[in-house]
């Protein structure tokens, strides 16, 4: 069995904003073993990018709050142990930003970018052996004359070609998880798939962790070993990914994946009717009920507790618990 590289244990953080705080993330946990590829989806809003800039320790600060839960990467509890935590983070993991033209400073060279980064590896390297690693990274996501773009600047670049000189950035660190936050979100179609289908080889390849979130739930299901579907905050669904989406058993999952348009033409579905809760103030029971069309009178007051279904996936729907705790 694969040993656990990341454990996120009832993470919650909040947000101090002019109308009061903002309860984003609820209790969450969340596991990520070696080797492991985890998908994680859910709509815009529901605290995906939160959750990833608070394993990489870039959340905004000081409107950020994490009143409660642990984050432990390599054992080290990177929230209650920040100066080490910091370490170990910049030591084992990189992050894949959604837009690469906001990651990368348009007055810098792709040269720069990646000399810094260089700059914090343990054994020092000539200008020679820079240059070299470099060219080895861009080589590595197949980026057309690599030569010409360590000397261009983000402008001068497709958008295909930042989001690769962002990965490469990310090969320069032997890093053992990769958090990639929609990494094809401002590519068009045609370079979407090449961009994922190469992610994916260096992450195979290279034997890394990888936390995936996207809203292209093809790729999530073809990429990933696991997947866990998010809802206003909450782990609801999690579970080998071939068995969440082959039998989706929360009402929202099943809500989402009709959602999506089908190849085959059946049509185009109504949607998930509502819109996610206020999270100034997030209903008492379960975050979803107010938009589930299987809602019962528990689901207003009680928040569900995680069971197994069918011994491979676990969800917080009272609708698996037993009849007595459902009030039926």
């Amino acid at each position: 069995m694969s040993d656990t590289l990341l454990h996120i244990d009832t993470l919650s953080v909040w947000y101090k904003v002019y109308e009061g705080i903002l309860h984003v993330l609820n209790g969450l946990s969340l596991h990520v073993d070696t080797g492991e590829r985890v998908g994680l989806i859910g709509e815009a809003g529901c605290g995906k990018t939160t959750l990833l800039k608070t394993i990489a320790m870039i959340l905004p600060a000081p409107a950020a709050q994490v009143p409660a839960g642990s984050v432990c990467l390599e054992s080290v509890d990177i929230l209650k142990d920040r100066r080490r935590g910091l370490r170990t983070v910049r030591d084992n993991v990189s992050m894949i930003f959604q837009d690469p033209t906001a990651s990368l400073n348009p007055t810098l060279t792709v040269r720069t970018f990646m000399a810094d980064i260089l700059k914090n590896r343990p054994q020092r390297l000539s200008k020679g052996d820079k240059k070299r690693v470099m060219l080895q990274a861009l080589e590595k996501v197949s980026m057309p004359s690599p030569e010409r773009v360590l000397d261009s600047y983000p402008i001068q670049l497709s958008g295909g070609m930042r989001q690769r000189v962002c990965i490469a950035m990310c090969l320069l660190k032997d890093v053992r998880l990769i958090l990639a936050d929609e990494p094809t979100t401002s590519l068009d179609v045609t370079i979407e798939e090449q961009i994922l289908e190469l992610l994916n080889d260096l992450v195979v390849k290279g034997g890394k962790s990888m936390i995936l979130v996207s809203h292209a739930l093809g790729a999530v299901r073809k990429m990933t070993d696991r997947v866990c579907v998010m809802y206003a905050g909450e782990i609801i669904e999690t579970g080998a990914s071939k068995r969440v989406f082959g039998k989706p058993a929360h009402p929202y999952t099943q809500g989402l994946f009709d959602a999506t348009p089908k190849l085959s033409g059946e049509g185009i579905s109504d949607g998930i009717a509502g819109e996610l809760p206020s999270y100034l103030t997030p209903p008492d029971g379960c975050r979803f009920a107010p938009r589930c069309p299987s809602c019962l009178p528990i689901c207003n007051g009680s928040q569900p507790s995680i069971v197994t279904v069918s011994g491979a996936q676990d969800v917080a729907c009272h609708l698996y618990t037993s009849n007595e705790e459902n009030g039926e």
